[in-house]
C-alpha cells in the first residue's frame, strides 16, 4: 500500500464542468483555479477586487457585513502567518475545516486533501521553498479517498492535466461523478508518465484526493 504525504488542504466548491471539457461528467471538483473554485477567494487576502466583486462574493456566502469582515480578516491573518498560500491552500486541516463551517450552508463545497508519494512530496517542497506557507508537515489524516488527479505546479497555483484536455491522450482514463480519475493509483502514475512534456510546462504529478466529513446537504 502506498504511503502518501499530504501537501495541503483546499476548500473546493462543486462546480459545473466547463463546456469545452467533454467526457468528464456534468459536475466536478478541482484544486486547479483553471477548472474549479476554491475558498476563500484569493482576493480576500491579497486584495485587487474588481468593482462590485467583493460585494457579490459576500452575498454568495450569505454573510452580513460584519461576518464578511471577520471572514476576510481571518483569511488575511492565515496568509500573513504562513498558514495559507496564494492558491488558497491551507497548511492545516483545522483551518480548512474552520472556513468550511463558515460557508457550507451557502456554498456546495468540501474540504479536500492533496496527497502524493514521498518522492513527489520533495518536488513540491522544492517548488515552495521560497513560499511563506511551504508544504504541510506533520498532518497524517489523508481523508476518505474520492479519486485521483494529475497536477502540476506553475508559479502560483495548480494546473490539472484536464486544463489542456490531456485526457484525450489517455484512452484508459476513467472518471467518476466528481470529475476525478477513478483508476488505481498505479495506473494514474503511468498516465502521468505518458503525458510528461505535454500541455503546460510543469512536472505532472499523480495525486490522491481525499475528503473530510461529506456534508449531506450537498451531493456530487
Amino acid at each position: 500500500m502506498e504511503q502518501f504525504k499530504i501537501i495541503g488542504y483546499y476548500l473546493c466548491e462543486i462546480t459545473d464542468t466547463p463546456k469545452w471539457l467533454s467526457g468528464i461528467g456534468r459536475r466536478m471538483l478541482s484544486v486547479s483555479t483553471c477548472l474549479g473554485e476554491q475558498h476563500p477567494r484569493q482576493e480576500c487576502f491579497l486584495g485587487r477586487w474588481r468593482k462590485g466583486e467583493s460585494e457579490k462574493y459576500r452575498k454568495k456566502l450569505k454573510m452580513d457585513e460584519e461576518q464578511y469582515m471577520e471572514f476576510t480578516e481571518e483569511a488575511k491573518r492565515l496568509f500573513a502567518c504562513g498558514r495559507m498560500d496564494v492558491d488558497c491552500r491551507f497548511r492545516y486541516l483545522s483551518d480548512a475545516q474552520s472556513f468550511y463551517r463558515r460557508i457550507c450552508r451557502a456554498v456546495p463545497c468540501h474540504v479536500v486533501s492533496v496527497a502524493v508519494l514521498p518522492e513527489h512530496f520533495e518536488i513540491f517542497a522544492e517548488e515552495w521553498k521560497s513560499s511563506s506557507c511551504k508544504a504541510t508537515y506533520g498532518e497524517t489524516e489523508i481523508g476518505q479517498w474520492i479519486g485521483n488527479d494529475i497536477l502540476g505546479w506553475d508559479i502560483g497555483g495548480f494546473h490539472s492535466f484536464l486544463c489542456n484536455a490531456l485526457q484525450r491522450d489517455l484512452p484508459d482514463a476513467r472518471f467518476n461523478d466528481r470529475g476525478l480519475l477513478e483508476n488505481e493509483f498505479c495506473e494514474v502514475t503511468e498516465f502521468a508518465r505518458q503525458i510528461e512534456g505535454k500541455g503546460e510546462p510543469v512536472d505532472w504529478i499523480p495525486c490522491r484526493i481525499g475528503v473530510y466529513g461529506i456534508n449531506r446537504l450537498f451531493h456530487f
